[in-house]
């Protein structure tokens, strides 16, 4: 790849010349041009000893008759290796093409064995195949790397050498201005006639002397009109016209597309080159259309897509430069039929370009479409129709209609003509017919039938291309149904005034997730598999992975359930039912459609309508537990939704549907498919909506009939959920996922209920009197204990590390309740305030506590020596201990200081006696290992 080098450094002598001087860039290229002809120098020498090792050596001088030895095999010389393109060094190829000289026969010893020949690779890509001429990539690889590569780095440095000098010139006066633009135009001529005439002996070499002498004449008229004045624009023009048709002319004469390219770029650019801001858009674009007609001309005997690309992109994106900066209502009458003319003879060049590659037996294996040119062409077309016709009412709809017509008539002329021969051409009219057919409605009418007709028309052709195992129709059919859904939800759906059920936003909606659902269903089937060695089938055509086919059909599922869903809704809120609330109508809705699915998987034989009902089932649950943050704030509220604004329909509606799916669910239990199994979520789920919706409607009632601040309203949140936890626990068992998803959880629920009771209620029950342990606060105590209780001896023990730390949690709630007895007590019998209220401030429930805190330590350290075993015994009195050093610490620091004088010694004398009966009647147990070695 030596010429990326030599490029390299042009550029770099360019850049130098333009920083630093002329001086610096002709050292630098003088030095790239020194490097380059070293490099020849030690290639040549390298070539021309390889040259001699390939020659055979001289036959040896006759020798005198001897026996022929015996097991002496007769000597082998191996043939020589063909040479490779791989060694030939680029610009060599003619010589090296050139066949050795004929050598004088010489005796060699016999040879055992000749190998076979060995076909020598060209040595140069043809830049006359189809096979490059098709391919952009290929033609520009094929110019670099193909033909004569040093003279083509040769030529560019010349236009780069002329570049400089007519800048030199402009500088310099050294000779009058159109003697050195005469003689820079004659070396152009000289060029070019030397390359003509060198066409058919070395053709890379003339070409590329062609393409210079054309380039240096471009450059000369270029720069004698429009840096020195002396030329015209007219005569400039008309130069530039002349010289693109010469160099069109022999490029189609030699089939040189790079030629071609150049004259016709050069063509297109003359008159930019040329002009002066004050010529006529007619004469401009009468031009072009000549130019292109050549270029059609040619497509009808090249398959050269470069040379139409080239005239496409300059064609159009000059009229659009043009129409950006010019155009103007009035010039539609003369800018419409050359958009016509040129998006005819464009249509017409895509069309002859594949019927050639048809013709060609080498163009087997490539694309006989040029899918930028099919699917540019009508895009940008349309793009500058748009403009023209912006001001025409419907202009662009039935310019829409027009070219539907165009693509589609087109399409089924060459079905008749070709078959199947031009079958990708064809689909592809096709498919462009019918999406400017599409577009006929939404230019026409607004966006929600437009959104309703596109959705309808993509699931048919959806149902179409699977029937005909055209997959990319059928991915176009979803994929303009997407857009019509966009198009649909960007507009308002529903004016307020619109009847209910009876107005074209609900009826669009219908036809939206209809089409949707009817797509999903034709592609709930397991997806088409293509034979592994079926190569015939085109790659764009093959059937999608598996995992594509069903996310697609979830998607479309998905797709047509929420527009359903969504239009429904938006009926519902305009009808604005005062019986029941909203929320409730959006649970019953969810829960009607989930039933409507179950009963409808089975019929359609369509099992993924299962994974949508349940998840209605789940949002329709969240949904109804979403007002029990409503009654944190307000329970009389709530009790008050839940009786006359219909909540208790939701909550119903929820436990039934939830029970019905989950029996349906369970039905089968021979059926391994996921979606025909209930989940453990779901049942979970269920069983503590139907627990926390207990809580909350029990205890909305006690505050509404009884009172917030008597003892049945704090009893109340955790009756029915520990009632229905027991009844599981009793039914189903303490499975891993119950255990830990119900039981536990709410378990420490029972745990935060206490501490909040404890720590705010004072378990009134007027006009019943207070009666300690036997109140509703300390029976649900009770309850909760007995709770706890049953599902450890249900569950069985616990893990070794969770054994002491559980075990110091149960004794913190214990000893939190049997401190708060005691404060309720001596609130109701002696008038101390609760805690919130100061409890701490008052002598009387300090002194009580002292006095309680140190029973509680006698009563632990007492059944730590007689009652625990031998492996918590000593961890028990020291907990004893401790809390009876915390009562210690609590008569120096707190109680001597706050208590009366009768208080303090009370305090002291009772505490001080149980420390001597603790002493006596409880001593520090030996430590675990000790005991078991005694015993």
């Amino acid at each position: 790849m030596s010429w990326i080098g030599l490029i390299t450094g042009l550029v770099a002598a360019w850049f130098l010349a333009d920083t630093l001087g002329g001086e610096a860039g002709l050292v630098a290229l003088g030095a790239l041009m020194g490097g380059l002809l070293a490099r020849l120098y030690r290639r040549v020498d390298t070539l021309e000893q390889q040259l001699k090792r390939l020659q055979p050596a001289p036959a040896p001088k006759k020798a005198p008759r001897m026996a022929p030895p015996t097991a002496t095999p007769a000597p082998v010389r191996p043939p020589a290796p063909p040479p490779k393109a791989a060694t030939i060094e680029d610009g060599f190829e003619d010589w090296a093409a050139t066949p050795p000289p004929t050598l004088p026969p010489t005796s060699s010893p016999p040879r055992v064995a000749d190998a076979p020949p060995t076909p020598t690779p060209p040595l140069d890509p043809d830049e006359r195949s189809v096979a490059v001429t098709t391919s952009l990539a290929q033609t520009a690889l094929a110019w670099l790397r193909g033909g004569n590569t040093i003279v083509r780095v040769g030529v560019l440095i010349l236009f780069l050498g002329v570049a400089f000098l007519l800048r030199y010139a402009a500088e310099h006066a050294l000779l009058p201005i159109e003697l050195r633009l005469a003689g820079v135009a004659f070396g152009g001529v000289v060029l070019t006639v030397i390359g003509w005439r060198l066409r058919e002996r070395r053709r890379g070499y003339g070409l590329s002397l062609q393409g210079a002498g054309i380039g240096v004449l471009y450059l000369t008229i270029f720069a004698a009109f429009r840096l020195y004045g002396l030329v015209p624009a007219g005569l400039a023009f008309a130069l530039l016209a002349a010289l693109s048709a010469a160099g069109a002319v022999m490029a189609v004469v030699q089939q040189a597309l790079p030629l071609a390219v150049l004259g016709f770029a050069g063509g297109f650019l003359a008159p930019i080159f040329a002009s002066t801001g004050q010529g006529s858009h007619v004469a401009l674009f009468s031009y072009y259309l000549v130019l292109n007609l050549a270029i059609a001309w040619i497509a009808s005997r090249q398959a050269w897509k470069l040379l139409n690309l080239v005239g496409f992109v300059l064609t159009f994106g000059i009229a659009s430069l043009w129409g950006w900066r010019s155009w103007q209502p009035e010039h539609f009458a003369t800018t419409e039929p050359f958009l016509i003319a040129h998006f005819a003879l464009y249509l017409y060049i895509g069309v002859q370009y594949s019927r050639q590659l048809l013709r060609h037996d080498a163009s087997r294996g490539l694309p006989v479409v040029d899918g930028g040119l099919l699917f540019g062409l009508p895009i940008v077309t349309f793009g500058l129709q748009a403009g023209l016709v912006k001001h025409l009412p419907y202009g662009l709809a039935v310019s829409a209609a027009v070219l539907s017509a165009v693509y589609l008539v087109l399409g089924r002329w060459l079905w008749k003509r070709s078959g199947g021969q031009l079958l990708l051409l064809i689909e592809g009219l096709l498919a462009l017919g019918v999406v400017f057919l599409l577009l006929v409605t939404p230019l026409a009418l607004d966006g929600r039938w437009t959104g309703a007709a596109w959705a309808v028309q993509g699931a048919g052709i959806v149902w179409i291309g699977l029937r005909q195992r055209r997959w990319w129709a059928a991915g176009l059919g979803l994929l303009l149904q997407l857009v019509a859904a966009a198009l649909f939800w960007d507009h308002p759906v529903r004016p307020a005034e619109a009847r209910l059920f009876a107005n074209a936003a609900w009826l669009s909606t219908l036809m939206l997730g209809g089409a949707a659902l009817v797509s999903a269903w034709l592609l709930h089937r397991p997806a088409p598999t293509t034979p592994s060695g079926d190569a015939s089938t085109p790659v764009w055509n093959r059937p999608p992975p598996s995992a594509l086919w069903q996310g697609v059909h979830w998607g479309m599922l998905g797709l047509g359930l929420l527009q359903l869903l969504a239009g429904l809704r938006a009926e519902v809120w305009q009808a604005r039912w005062a019986w029941p609330r909203q929320a409730t109508q959006l649970v019953l809705l969810w829960l009607a459609f989930a039933a409507t699915l179950e009963l409808a998987h089975r019929r359609l034989a369509w099992p993924a309508l299962r994974l949508p009902a349940r998840g209605l089932w789940v949002g329709a649950t969240l949904v109804a537990m979403g007002g029990l943050l409503d009654h944190l704030l307000s329970p009389a509220h709530q009790w008050e939704q839940f009786m006359y604004l219909g909540g208790w329909l939701a909550v119903v509606a929820v436990l039934a549907t939830g029970l019905w799916l989950l029996r349906r669910l369970s039905a089968a239990p021979g059926d391994s498919h996921w979606l025909n199994r209930a989940t453990g979520a779901e049942r979970l789920l269920l069983a503590w909506f139907a627990m926390l919706q207990g809580a909350v409607l029990l205890h909305a009632l006690a505050h509404t009939q009884i009172g917030s601040h008597l003892a049945w309203t704090a009893l109340a949140p955790i009756v029915v959920p520990t009632a229905l936890a027991w009844v599981l626990m009793n039914r189903i068992g303490l499975a891993p996922l119950w255990l830990r998803g119900l039981h536990l959880p709410w378990l420490t629920l029972l745990v935060l209920w206490s501490g909040i009771v404890n720590l705010g209620h004072s378990a009134a029950m007027t006009p019943l009197p207070y009666l300690p342990l036997l109140n509703p606060v300390d029976l649900g105590h009770a309850l909760a204990l007995l709770y706890a209780l049953r599902l450890w001896r249900t569950a069985g023990p616990l893990p070794p590390f969770w054994r002491r730390p559980v075990a110091g949690l149960a004794a913190a709630v214990v000893f939190a309740w049997v401190n708060a007895v005691l404060v309720r007590s001596l609130h109701h019998w002696s008038g101390t305030p609760m805690w919130l209220e100061g409890a701490l401030r008052s002598d009387t429930v300090q002194m009580a506590l002292t006095i309680l805190w140190t029973l509680l330590a006698l009563a632990t350290m007492l059944w730590a020596t007689r009652k625990a075993g031998p492996a918590v015994a000593r961890a028990v009195w020291l907990a004893g201990a401790g809390l009876l050093a915390v009562v210690v610490l609590k008569l120096f620091f707190v109680d001597l200081a706050s208590l009366d004088t009768l208080r303090r010694t009370v305090t002291f004398l009772g505490v001080g006696v149980l420390m001597l009966v603790i002493g006596y009647v409880s001593p520090l147990p030996p430590a675990a290992p000790a005991r078991e070695a005694r015993s």
